[in-house]
């Protein structure tokens, strides 16, 4: 099993002042899936990376890297 992806969601998502349960209804995800991504539990699906850098307005380097 590969390690997971590291990420940036936590810090923009205090950045830009969005609570951890506000987040997830605008992923339609689960709170407690985004603390795990967000504590780096979990490597989220492509498509859910797709999803957080549109709604960041960020590139996908921006917030995950290995």
């Amino acid at each position: 099993m590969n390690p997971p992806i590291k990420n940036q969601i936590k810090k923009l998502r205090k950045i830009k002042g969005i609570k951890q349960q506000n987040l997830a209804k605008r992923l339609n995800i689960d709170r407690t899936y985004l603390s795990k991504l967000e504590n780096q539990y979990y490597s989220p699906s492509p498509e859910l990376m797709y999803k957080i850098c549109k709604l960041f307005e960020a590139e996908l380097g921006e917030i995950f890297f290995i």
